[in-house]
């Protein structure tokens, strides 16, 4: 019986032993479930705060894909607008052009006038003007720089022309004036 007993506490400390070898190792395995379930909760907080700045960044990408093209097609506007006014100053530096030789040949004009004037009264030729004094002459280039005013206005006025609408340097040439 004491054989037997001592035989029995040896069987029973050695399953406490057992017991307590797997009550630490349950006791590890919880901490580890603990840690990953604690592990996979951060991961989901994190795969969320991931998907709304993917979101946020995607929305500022489509916002700024729209600005873009809304810029493109700000920039072909004014490129248009732009050759629209180059078209203008084409046309109003050969009308500025066109008044400058026209003015010369007018002060050109009344320089001959003047001297003809000053040598003596020469007889109008055929298809020539009487000379006319030289207050008519002021009064008369007074009226051309009007006119040659009056037509810049209204080139100024005229909508934009395209290339093939643009009229020739012939038609660009203000009418001279003839002395009455």
């Amino acid at each position: 019986m004491k054989e037997q007993e001592s035989q029995l506490k040896q069987q029973l400390s050695l399953y406490m032993d057992k017991f307590e070898e797997f009550q630490s190792t349950l006791a590890k395995s919880n901490e580890v479930f603990t840690t990953f379930r604690q592990e996979m909760e951060k991961m989901t907080k994190k795969i969320k705060k991931l998907e709304k700045e993917t979101t946020q960044w995607r929305t500022k990408w489509e916002s700024n894909n729209q600005a873009l093209l809304q810029m493109a097609e700000e920039k072909t506007l004014r490129d248009g607008h732009f050759k629209a006014l180059q078209g203008k100053l084409e046309l109003l530096e050969r009308l500025c052009r066109a008044l400058q030789k026209e003015r010369n040949d007018l002060s050109n004009q009344l320089s001959l006038l003047q001297e003809q004037r000053d040598k003596g009264p020469v007889p109008p030729g055929p298809g020539q003007h009487e000379a006319l004094p030289m207050e008519d002459e002021e009064d008369e280039e007074e009226d051309s720089e009007d006119l040659a005013h009056n037509e810049e206005l209204e080139a100024c006025e005229e909508p934009p022309q395209h290339a093939a609408d643009k009229p020739t340097t012939a038609a660009a040439t203000p009418p001279t004036r003839l002395l009455d």
